[in-house]
């Protein structure tokens, strides 16, 4: 259970999600929880409706339910009805998160070490043994927690949260309200060499361009997001790139996009906006994805995808596509044998049995 920053009636949270009141409206509710962990001060949610039972029995004081479960069985004293709980719910959440914010504002480390020509607009929060370099911007209200690294030049907007240990190298850029999680390097050297015909010896091509991460973006836990060999790599604003993603140098990745874990994009390969990058997914260099594609987990993108295409597969394939085709792979065997009894029958040479 967390604690809200101060206590509500159940009224007061529906007027401030947008949602109906029924039951005890002027219950006062302390925290939130989930449903099986809750008390009888607590408001928790009902997102999906195969989680109806436990909604049934939940201790909760409070339920965030949609407009379908209004009449269900339900044990809490009150029920907050919402076109969408999950989202009513990541709004009182922002409450505890906000007060949470706050208390890590306007504080410098003096364990910090920050060159005297870097920029730090009001409000900023530097943690201890974070080094930010020469030239560097800082906006207004950004957090930057302990051992981080903000290279020589290097800029973040208003109102960024950079969490333990992240890099962001020279000349990279972060936009306003960006999230940064733990142990993310942006702006490291795009794998870029070129290899002697003669001799198989590799020599490196210089990284000089930089990575830029546009507005509202949130980056999690152990990314590594490449610096353009000249230009820009780009992650476009509203976009969510979940933990341990791959962008590779020159990779441009459009607006409001899901980049789930462990997906690698190769060099130069260009993401249109809306699409969904499921986990695992493996996407060449050089091609293009559309518009509101979705390339479903552990599928492998060797060419361009069309806009608002569903993949599935390595090679990636249409999903209606390869859902037919791994429906014929459990049937080989049985086609097999039918093979061979047909051969047998027409006295045609054996098939290989090693098959």
């Amino acid at each position: 259970m967390k604690t809200l920053p101060k206590p509500a009636t159940v009224a007061e949270l529906a007027r401030f999600v947008g949602g109906r009141a029924f039951g005890d409206a002027d219950l006062v509710l302390e925290g939130v929880s989930e449903l099986s962990e809750a008390t009888s001060k607590d408001i928790a949610f009902l997102g999906n409706l195969k989680y109806g039972a436990a909604a049934a029995v939940s201790p909760a004081g409070c339920l965030l339910l949609p407009p379908k479960a209004k009449d269900a069985p339900c044990a809490a004293k009150a029920r907050i009805i919402v076109e969408d709980p999950q989202a009513a719910f990541a709004k009182i959440l922002g409450l505890i998160d906000a007060a949470r914010r706050g208390d890590l504002a306007a504080t410098l480390s003096p364990k910090a070490s920050i060159h005297p020509q870097a920029k730090l607009g009001p409000g900023v929060s530097v943690g201890d043994f974070t080094v930010i370099e020469k030239g560097a911007v800082i906006a207004e209200g950004t957090v930057i927690m302990p051992q981080c690294y903000v290279g020589e030049g290097a800029r973040i907007g208003k109102n960024c949260l950079l969490y333990p240990q992240v890099v962001l190298r020279e000349e990279c850029e972060l936009g306003d309200r960006v999230i940064v999680h733990a142990g993310t390097v942006i702006g490291a050297d795009g794998f870029g060499f070129t290899t002697d015909k003669k001799t198989g010896r590799h020599t490196k091509i210089p990284q000089i361009g930089n990575a830029v991460v546009q507005d509202d973006v949130e980056i999690g836990a152990g990314v590594t997001i490449d610096r353009a060999t000249v230009g820009s790599t780009v992650v476009g604003s509203g976009t969510k790139v979940d933990n341990l993603v791959q962008l590779a140098h020159n990779v441009r990745v459009g607006r409001d996009c899901f980049i789930v874990s462990q997906t690698g994009v190769a060099g130069s390969t260009t993401v249109g906006n809306n699409v969904i990058l499921a986990g695992q997914a493996g996407v060449a260099g050089h091609i293009s994805i559309g518009d509101g594609a979705v390339i479903t987990a552990q599928t492998g993108v060797m060419s361009d995808v069309p806009a608002r295409a569903v993949l599935f597969g390595s090679p990636g394939r249409p999903h209606r596509e390869a859902f037919k085709l791994q429906a014929l792979y459990g049937r080989l065997p049985e086609l097999f044998d039918k093979i061979k009894e047909i051969e047998k029958k027409l006295g045609l040479g054996k098939t290989d049995a090693a098959l």
